[in-house]
């Protein structure tokens, strides 16, 4: 790396540092936090980044883990349960809205070709703003959240409709296209087999001899190297870099491993998605933007305002509720990243003037910039154009635990604790780093993931905020410090009870926070679930009985 460039990333690691900090002060999204510093370092205002386009291609493996992220969010089961989403509602949308953008812009004056680029430009959505955004106000698994991804899946897959569509009508290749069609479908077919292969019989192999070396640098390097694998082969099939990703990860998603991977890959996802969006405002051409500022943001009004209701209509027509369907058309209202690929692709080859091009862009940057704002709030205006009167459903595939038991560690105590929670129908989850216990207890039926309970993402992802009581299990008091350390920061109420083979220093631990500190003596394991199931308001003759039978004759 030349010192230039180093000098380049600094800047802008340094101000978008900088811009996060005081635009998290302000109640404002980071994203746009990145655009604005795009637009301060670029080339258009203070020049410190003269050549954006050098770093295009680390920025867009930012939406390259955000949507491997999003594909262990939604395993194979949940993606079947959403296929009317992704297709029915997917296909209506970008049909109708393709249709009205093209035949606006046609009547314009445009040629056909233009607008239909044009078109196909302002039909898309920003898959990495949406999903951010759901991601970051829990609103996911929300039915509204569910719809909106699956519309943006299926605008994923009719991308690679356009990108064949750039050279045939920019008149650059004599195949037709119906081949050209032909060629990308039979391309994405043999792609989609090749990863759900691999996806379902070599990765949990490969997780599973990772994970028994117990080691977390080679955890993380295997999740980065798995990554990054995916997306170059879906790019050498000249496909979505971030498609690839997504089923990679979707694949990933029914297995124990998805929480610890979701854990290491987090800060890898948060840069590279931020150097994304800096990029993007550094592509904002501010001289156009002084010139005609009432006209574009007139034009990105009405972009939003279009297709707010053209989305939302289709979803109404699909039968689902009226404010599901304008929280959607809230959602998807903005152009997106694609869209700032396609322009500058059909400006090389004819098909768009650079002068519109650039206009177009503008718009795009403006109603990225104003989606985070939109999807905060949609539950608002939901309520203010529509009233109050609707219930908040989730999607029935979502595991929704509340009132549970986080079980951290499944030796000896946690396969005890379990087997008397699953007798009292209370739900639990348990967290182990063993990979042969997980893999044993799950095929057991037992709810177990792999992970690290000392890890507090991997504690949130099992909904630490919900949980009604935590049992720990630890070798050293170190370990168990920062465990319950991390516990009592982010959720002050819920009870701790911690087993730890170091007989010192037991007193810390209480002093920590932990409600209840058993040392490893006999039957430990019995005396702490005589008190868990206590806590838990079993009677106390139920438990006398349940524990005496157990006694008499353990599981094996």
């Amino acid at each position: 790396m030349s010192e230039e460039l180093f000098q380049q990333y600094l800047i802008i690691l340094t101000f978008s540092l900088l811009g996060a900090v005081i635009f998290r002060r302000l109640g404002m999204a980071t994203i746009v936090a990145y655009m604005a510093i795009g637009v301060l370092v670029g080339p258009y205002v203070f020049g410190f980044i003269d050549n954006p386009e050098q770093f295009s291609l680390l920025a867009e493996f930012g939406v390259v883990f955000l949507l491997f992220n999003l594909g262990l969010e939604f395993n194979l089961k949940k993606m079947m349960a959403m296929r009317f989403a992704v297709f029915g509602v997917g296909g209506f949308q970008v049909t109708t809205c393709t249709l009205v953008f093209a035949a606006a812009v046609y009547l314009w004056g445009d040629p056909f070709s233009t607008a239909i680029m044009i078109a196909g430009t302002l039909a898309l959505s920003s898959t990495a703003i949406v999903t951010r955004e759901l991601l970051t106000n829990r609103q996911l698994h929300h039915l509204h959240g569910q719809l909106s991804v699956g519309v943006l899946l299926f605008q994923d897959l009719v991308a690679v409709v356009f990108l064949v569509l750039v050279p045939v009508l920019g008149g650059a290749e004599d195949a037709s296209l119906a081949s050209s069609l032909m060629t990308a479908a039979f391309s994405a077919v043999i792609l989609l087999v090749i990863l759900l292969v691999i996806g379902k019989w070599v990765l949990p192999l490969i997780y599973s001899e990772v994970a028994k070396s117990k080691s977390n640098e080679i955890f993380v390097l295997s999740t980065l190297v798995i990554v990054l694998l995916a997306a170059w082969l879906t790019h050498s099939f000249h496909l979505s870099m971030a498609l690839g990703a997504f089923i990679t990860g979707m694949m990933l998603g029914e297995g124990p491993f998805k929480y610890q991977i979701e854990s290491d890959i987090r800060p890898f996802k948060d840069i590279l998605l931020g150097l994304f969006f800096v990029t993007i405002g550094m592509g904002l051409d501010v001289s156009l933007l002084l010139v005609y500022w009432p006209r574009i943001l007139f034009f990105t009004v009405c972009l939003i305002g279009i297709k707010t209701v053209l989305v939302g209509l289709v979803v109404r027509l699909l039968r689902y509720s009226s404010h599901d369907a304008l929280r959607v058309g809230l959602n998807l209202a903005q152009a997106g990243e694609f869209g700032l690929a396609l322009m500058a692709l059909a400006t090389i080859n004819g098909i768009v003037p650079a002068e519109q091009a650039s206009f177009i862009i503008l718009i795009i940057t403006f109603s990225m910039v104003a989606s985070p704002f939109l999807i905060r709030h949609a539950n608002w205006i939901s309520k203010k154009l529509l009233g109050n009167n609707y219930s908040k459903k989730k999607n029935p595939v979502q595991l929704n635990l509340e009132s549970h038991v986080i079980i951290g560690g499944f030796g000896r105590l946690g396969s005890t604790l379990s087997t008397f929670l699953e007798t009292n129908d209370i739900p639990y989850i348990a967290i182990e780093t063993n990979i042969d216990l997980v893999e044993k207890y799950r095929k057991q039926g037992k709810n177990i993931i792999y992970g690290d309970s000392n890890n507090i993402d991997i504690l949130n992802h099992c909904h630490l905020d919900s949980a009604r009581l935590i049992v720990l299990t630890f070798k050293s008091l170190e370990e168990g410090k920062a465990a319950i350390g991390g516990i009592r920061r982010h959720n002050s109420n819920v009870p701790i009870i911690v087993r730890c083979q170091d007989h010192h220093g037991l007193d810390e631990l209480m002093l920590l926070g932990a409600d209840h500190v058993y040392p490893e003596l006999l039957e430990s394991s019995l005396l702490i679930s005589r008190h868990v199931l206590g806590l838990l308001s079993i009677d106390e003759q139920d438990i006398t009985k349940q524990i005496d039978e157990y006694r008499m004759s353990p599981p094996k």
